[in-house]
């Protein structure tokens, strides 16, 4: 072994441009053991280690705070298994070990590594960075930063089941049932025990066990060439990055699930599926779809939610005569203004689709000449307006408008809707109180969430605010205005906003006219009371009052009052 210097970290400054090692340099390091040029180690490298050699330079010193950095090759005669926070280890050079272990410490080795048996890498407070190819046969992962390049290599997942910072080859529930008994405790995979079998030459997978990507291009082969006509394929989450060509052969299909796989687009093979009928693919990474999916000509569901990177849709899509049901939530697209042909849409879902507050998108303007829609989710949305032209589709039985936004005042009458049955308008009943109860259509109603919100800041901070006046924008200063007009004093000094003013149980008092509601959810809005008007309500099955604030005798009182309904309670008496 060279004689390692023990530097401080400005002395090793001196030395190497630390700043070109950003995941160490961030770190605080007192004591550096530095090396100069190709290192050969003829023991593990460790804590343990760390110490004996810092003892032969200077017993005061601490591996705590140690950095070792290796300017030049590291080869160790063994494994490299820090494991706690210090020391870290910079090598600008190769590594070669029997196994590399990196838990909570942080390694970055700017050449390749070498190791013989296996990688792993464990818990999420350390990291770990290798610039160069990882050559080694095993890649275990459980949790860790682990940046590096493997090759040759089989890949486990031995934290979960997804594919976090690699193309796993096993993922975890997979494991117990492809590793040997050896490589087990008490029925779950331990990485310790199979590192052992690998280090011993021992085979740590039992016989037949193969990587997913095998077995789905297997089983799929098995489905085409079976005797029996698949006609539902849940594909979901199988990690495959592009769209399985096998399954166009599956053309007896009527449901195919392709979620939450990396695919980046469809086929334009796609129409083989002729007798396709629902086809899911949320969350995968599709940015386009091809203009032959409007030849599917009995597609009645399509969920496409989630494909954040596709911004339109093609017009082909107003061909699917047939579509009831449209789900594209977390993606602001442009719809084409054919979509008014797809005569059939009952159910369309947009939740979260338009949320920039400084830029509100426009109204779909579609959906108002649609003839037959019955369900719309416009849940977390910034809009421009509704239009009045909202009023024609008098289809609509289920509207959903929690956390949704107009820029303009909105103009729709709601009261007009002559088959309104569902209207969920959480955390925004006083902007309905006025009309909500001359709904008269309802049959379930969710006007939870309405507790009181207050914005809290100082007179300092408000001076501040007007000091910087004359450089914001006109919608800012107009907003500041507000605030100063509306400030009020809190009894502890602080001034306050009243963002969301309090649901009180005297503004129930119209309920009564909803003579048709089943369902009535009132959650988390911290009544102590509910006013006669509820109990008159002679068709209500279910109401929802939890999080609420009634006093034992309040809680009796509505149990006797309404006997033939459900009352959810959990969590709704008073916290004292």
């Amino acid at each position: 072994m060279n004689t390692p210097l023990l530097l401080t970290y400005p002395e090793l400054r001196a030395r190497i441009d630390t700043k070109l090692y950003e995941d160490v340099n961030v770190l605080e390091h007192d004591h550096v053991l530095f090396f100069e040029g190709d290192t050969l180690l003829t023991e593990t490298l460790d804590k343990d280690w760390a110490r004996s050699v810092l003892k032969t330079l200077d017993p005061n010193a601490s591996a705590d705070d140690l950095l070792i950095v290796v300017k030049g090759n590291l080869t160790v005669q063994g494994d490299i298994a820090i494991g706690d926070y210090h020391p870290c280890l910079l090598v600008i050079g190769n590594v070669a070990c029997d196994v590399l272990i990196s838990g909570d410490d942080t390694i970055f080795i700017t050449g390749d590594a070498h190791i013989q048996h296996a990688f792993y890498g464990y818990y999420n407070d350390g990291s770990i960075q290798i610039d160069g190819t990882t050559y080694v046969p095993y890649v275990i992962n459980s949790d860790h930063s682990s940046s590096i390049t493997p090759s040759g290599a089989i890949l486990i997942n031995a934290y979960s089941d997804r594919h976090d910072f690699f193309d796993y080859d096993y993922l975890r529930e997979m494991l117990p049932g492809v590793v040997v008994p050896e490589a087990l405790n008490d029925g779950e995979f331990n990485a310790s025990e199979f590192i052992e079998l690998v280090r011993a030459g021992k085979m740590p997978f039992v016989e037949g066990a193969k990587p997913m990507r095998i077995v789905n291009a297997e089983t799929l082969e098995k489905l085409v060439l079976g005797t029996t006509e698949v006609q539902e394929l849940d594909w979901s989450d199988r990690n495959e990055r592009k769209f399985p060509e096998a399954i166009l052969r599956l053309t007896h299909l009527r449901k195919l699930d392709l979620s939450k796989n990396p695919i980046t687009t469809l086929p334009e093979s796609i129409d083989r599926l002729e007798n396709l009928e629902e086809l899911i693919l949320k969350n995968c990474h599709i940015t386009h779809l091809p203009g032959s999916i409007g030849n599917l000509k009995k597609l009645r569901i399509l969920n496409i939610g989630g494909n954040s990177d596709m911004t339109t849709v093609p017009e082909t899509m107003a061909n699917l005569g047939q579509l009831a049901v449209l789900k594209v939530d977390y993606m602001a697209l442009n719809f084409p203004a054919s979509f008014d042909r797809l005569d059939c849409l009952e159910e369309l879902s947009l939740y979260q689709c338009y949320n920039n507050k400084k830029e509100p998108a426009p109204f779909p303007e579609f959906i108002t000449r649609l003839k037959n829609l019955k369900r719309l989710d416009l849940r977390e949305n910034w809009f421009e307006s509704i239009p009045a032209s909202f009023i024609q589709v008098q289809t609509l039985e289920e509207f959903l408008w929690t956390g949704g936004r107009t820029k303009a005042p909105n103009l729709v009458d709601y009261t007009q809707f002559k088959n309104l049955k569902k209207l969920v308008i959480s955390r925004k009943f006083h902007a309905w109180k006025d009309l909500v109860f001359n709904i008269t259509s309802l049959e379930h109603l969710s006007i939870d969430r309405n507790k009181e919100e207050k914005q809290y800041f100082t007179q300092d901070m408000l001076n501040s605010w007007i000091e910087m006046m004359p450089g914001q924008d006109e919608e800012s200063r107009k907003h500041l205005e507000w605030m100063i007009a509306n400030k009020q004093v809190e009894p502890d000094g602080r001034l306050s906003l009243l963002i969301t003013p309090a649901m009180k149980a005297e503004d129930l008092k119209d309920i009564y006219k909803l003579e048709k509601l089943k369902s009535l959810d009132l959650s988390f809005n911290h009544l102590t009371w509910l006013p006669e008007e509820v109990f008159k309500l002679r068709n209500l099955e279910l109401i929802d009052l939890q999080y609420n604030k009634f006093p034992d005798d309040v809680r009796e009182a509505i149990i006797k009052a309404l006997p033939n309904t459900k009352i959810i309670w959990r969590e709704s008496r008073p916290s004292y």
